[in-house]
């Protein structure tokens, strides 16, 4: 026999796992306006012709509901036989009498898995939680997939990353995946999309994680769970390639640009939608800015991106809600507005980072790694003349000063009119006393560097060439 608790905790799982939605609580009556389908539960004993009433009742509710003809009606019996034949090709009456009934009811995959977990509220907990009309609380009920795919997916992939290395260095940050301008304009595109699942530390994801649960759950509510996913990987493209048209130096990651791009969807939605106060729309505000200021506690924030997450959201959500009248518009703004982005990304002056580690640890004197992350960057193809000019200072001090001309004049090869390799070499020509060759190298130089930065060597040059 199934009890009243069985059967309202039955109802809580299929409008939590499914489509449906419970639209007549003193009625049992579940619809899902997506497929067109209705189920109700009946546990009023029923004749021939009672039954014969409800179905009819049954079908004219639905018709309103959906303003069209349903494809189907499932009506469940419960703790009782069906007193005739009703079936039709859109009307279907079943008995149960079983708690295993319900369980195995075909309602969706979702609730075909969490259905076989026995609830353990009581029934005043179930009997709140289906009669809430409070939108966001209902919202937050709601099974949300993509939502709870994407925390997985944020989480396994920080576990990986971890159980690799603890490092949470720049240099170990790009090897993972990070965002950065110089990588991105030498062909490594993945990464405005691996960015968005990489994490510093714990705290990082923690904070992020939970802003994903509270906000994925609204949007993917709302907009469902194809649109949610497009509006999550889309802010958080928009965002990424904003930040990487004004930020050429830094290494960033996260998912916080696709989560403001979330807040900027729940914005789209509760204007529009005209069922919100004012109220909450402060308080929605209210939560952005505190969702930036904490991020703001971690390092390398990234605020482009969380600018560009939120304008990507925005937009995005209203393409959808505004899709009847401006979709092809719009979405040829989209296009337009990408393109813009990545004609700035690539116009703008790239910024060696990787020059930037050597540089760094030969500050800290630590002349092995910087020889070691020299040599990386030759093998990675992402030299250039500063490379040279570093990689030879490296080698003048672990090896010979020889060593460190011969690489200069390799560079000077490659890169003839570079003030900083010219510059160098007429250093070393210098030191060998050759003032002769270190005025020709100090010609070549000078002809693109200021007055200010050659007039000292200039000077001295003049002194001993005498």
């Amino acid at each position: 026999m199934i009890t009243s608790k069985q059967l309202l905790e039955t109802l809580y799982k299929i409008t939590r796992y499914s489509d449906y939605k419970l639209v007549n609580s003193e009625e049992l009556l579940l619809v899902s306006q997506k497929s067109r389908k209705a189920i109700r539960f009946v546990k009023e004993k029923q004749n021939v012709q009672s039954l014969d009433f409800l179905i009819q009742k049954t079908h004219h509710q639905i018709k309103d509901r959906l303003h069209s003809n349903p494809v189907s009606i499932t009506i469940y019996l419960i703790n009782q036989s069906v007193p005739a034949e009703f079936n039709s090709s859109i009307i279907k009456v079943h008995s149960l009498s079983r708690y295993s009934d319900l369980r195995h009811l075909d309602i969706s995959r979702q609730y075909q898995i969490f259905s076989r977990i026995k609830g353990r509220q009581s029934e005043r907990y179930y009997e709140k939680r289906l009669t809430t009309h409070h939108d966001i609380e209902r919202a937050m009920l709601k099974f949300s997939p993509v939502t709870a795919t994407l925390i997985m997916l944020n989480v396994l992939i920080f576990l990986i990353h971890s159980v690799i290395t603890i490092s949470t260095e720049t240099v170990s940050l790009i090897e993972k995946g990070g965002l950065s301008h110089f990588n991105f304009v030498h062909g490594e595109y993945y990464r405005v999309l691996t960015a968005m699942f990489l994490h510093l530390d714990f705290s990082h994801l923690l904070l992020n994680m939970l802003s994903l649960y509270i906000f994925g759950k609204l949007t993917e509510y709302y907009f469902g769970p194809l649109r949610f996913l497009l509006i999550y990987l889309l802010s958080g493209l928009l965002g990424n390639l904003l930040s990487l048209s004004f930020d050429t130096s830094s290494v960033s990651a996260g998912a916080s640009g696709a989560i403001t791009g979330l807040l900027g969807a729940l914005f789209v939605h509760m204007i529009l939608s005209r069922k919100f106060d004012r109220k909450l729309l402060l308080q929605t505000a209210a939560g952005l800015i505190i969702f930036l200021l904490m991020s703001n506690l971690f390092g390398r924030v990234n605020n482009w991106a969380h600018f560009g997450g939120l304008f990507g959201g925005f937009f995005v959500a209203l393409m959808f809600k505004q899709a009847k009248l401006y979709l092809y518009m719009m979405t040829v703004g989209l296009a337009l507005i990408i393109i813009l982005l990545l004609m700035n990304t690539f116009s703008i002056n790239e910024e060696n980072i990787y020059n930037d580690k050597v540089q760094a640890a030969m500050v800290q004197g630590d002349f092995k790694t910087a020889e070691r992350l020299a040599k990386d960057i030759f093998a990675k193809g992402y030299e250039d003349a500063d490379t040279y000019r570093l990689y030879g200072l490296v080698l003048a001090n672990n090896q010979s000063l020889a060593e460190g001309i011969a690489t200069w004049q390799a560079g000077l090869k490659r890169y003839p009119a570079s003030a900083s390799l010219n510059y160098q070499m007429a250093l070393a020509m210098r030191a060998n006393d050759d003032y002769k060759k270190a005025q020709l190298y100090f010609d070549k130089a000078a002809r693109y560097m200021s007055s200010k930065d050659t007039q000292a060597l200039k000077n001295e040059l003049k002194v001993f060439g005498e």
